[in-house]
């Protein structure tokens, strides 16, 4: 049995050894988090593009960003498109392997399929995969340690040399995912969030300005004892806004009322913000929220859109998977040779009704058809005693055809099937699945006479 390879990067202090890859301890800093306009956004783009460039600041503000509620919500809806449908480790004819569901469903694995989605987000991603005792191990190695043009791994987040990770012997056990010049669509949405947090700052101002009384009071404008005494009565009553103003004095407040001014201006700026998010993140709006003047065609097209989006990232993420990390799971020994991995994809009921309804009007054409075919475009399994299944079916159909028996009396005529829409117990609509079901059990039913 070959030898099971120990972790490469990892948290403690070491070196190179005959069985594993032991490396130096990262020191890990918190976020730096500073209150940042888009003016800062834009100094800290332009470091992560120098010659010389440093991504620790940018990466900050990207961390600091998704405290933002929304855009947090999309990145995970983002990676869910992906990670939600299900893997299968299998053999060169399709077959799923034996035993590696195991790995398949672990949590680490679920959560390196994160890392991997995630990457999309950063613009890099590096991480470690290891096996430890029998199980896969994974570490993602934090970003602002990463120096992608270099191809190193960094001690402190603004160091320089380190680990060259693209090289023996690191290479066997860290995959690196990205180019070297992507920052990711974090580096759109961070600007995003920024205005959307503004506006948000300056409406919560408005609304407290606004949305409260405001208190005046008035004394002599000789009276310094008076002014003073009103104030400190003021100051204790309430948190609203106030103001103690000589008798002769006027003051007034104006409140931007109609048009642009509104207070439906900053409402209008906030959903702005998380349209775009959403257009950049998901490639359509209306997959979260809807627009009150959308219809059906439109969240339609949009829903099309998010969901090629999916699937292209599921089809890259399979495409990851085999060539870059499958080799290290290998070599591992997680995982045996001659496998790959390929997405068990769901059954789409929309497209199947229609596959399934067009087989049975060639099937009423009297032309042949394929039962394996059906059963693929269906998604159900095909018994394993099909065969004898349709035997019986044609004795059946056979028997109904039979003149009856001068003895017997006359036979019973089949009862028509109702061509109404198929309902069940008590004239309730079928589900859309229990209605595919109904659709496939005539479809494969003898045909009766009439």
């Amino acid at each position: 049995m070959a030898q099971k390879t120990k972790p490469g990067v990892t948290k403690k202090q070491g070196e190179v050894t005959e069985s594993g890859i032991v490396i130096q301890n990262l020191t890990i800093r918190p976020v730096a988090r500073t209150k940042a306009d888009i003016q800062d956004w834009r100094t800290k783009h332009q470091q992560a593009e120098m010659t010389n460039a440093v991504r620790v600041p940018l990466y900050d503000l990207y961390d600091d960003a998704l405290l933002d509620a929304f855009l947090q919500r999309m990145v995970q809806k983002r990676v869910l498109g992906v990670t939600k449908h299900k893997l299968n480790y299998v053999d060169a004819q399709g077959i799923e392997i034996d035993g590696t569901n195991a790995l398949i469903d672990s949590l680490q694995f679920r959560y390196l399929r994160e890392c991997i989605q995630l990457q999309k987000a950063w613009g890099i991603a590096v991480i470690e995969l290891m096996n430890v005792d029998g199980k896969l191990k994974v570490f993602d190695v934090p970003k602002k340690h990463i120096l992608p043009k270099e191809g190193t791994i960094v001690q402190e987040q603004y160091g320089s040399g380190g680990i060259p990770y693209r090289d023996a012997p690191y290479n066997k056990t860290v995959i690196e995912i990205g180019r070297y010049n992507d920052l990711g669509y974090l580096l759109q949405a961070t600007a995003y969030a920024i205005y959307k947090r503004g506006n948000i700052a300056d409406w919560a101002n408005y609304a407290q300005i606004f949305g409260m009384p405001f208190r005046e009071a008035r004394y002599d404008g000789f009276n310094e004892v008076v002014r003073l005494q009103l104030e400190k009565a003021l100051e204790k009553a309430a948190s609203a806004a106030w103001a103690v103003l000589p008798k002769d004095a006027e003051f007034t407040l104006h409140e931007a009322k109609g048009g642009a001014n509104s207070n439906e201006l900053y409402n209008t700026l906030r959903q702005a913000m998380n349209e775009e998010m959403m257009v950049l993140i998901l490639g359509a709006t209306e997959s979260t929220t809807s627009s009150k003047s959308s219809g059906y065609a439109q969240s339609e097209t949009h829903r099309q859109t998010v969901d090629e989006l999916a699937q292209d990232d599921k089809v890259k993420e399979v495409s990851t998977l085999n060539e870059i990390v499958l080799p290290i799971l290998i070599n591992l020994g997680l995982l045996p040779q001659a496998g790959k991995f390929a997405n068990e994809d769901p059954v789409d009921l929309d497209t199947a009704k229609i596959k399934i309804g067009i087989a049975q009007q060639v099937k009423l054409m009297g032309l042949p058809l394929d039962a394996d075919d059906i059963y693929e475009i269906s998604g159900l399994k095909k018994p394993d005693d099909f065969d004898a299944q349709v035997a019986k079916m044609e004795a059946d159909k056979q028997a109904e055809q039979q003149p009856p028996s001068p003895k017997g009396g006359q036979a019973k005529p089949p009862l028509k099937k109702s061509k109404s829409s198929p309902s069940g117990a008590g004239g309730k609509k079928l589900g859309a699945w229990d209605e595919f079901r109904l659709m496939m059990a005539d479809f494969f039913g003898p045909a009766h006479q009439s």
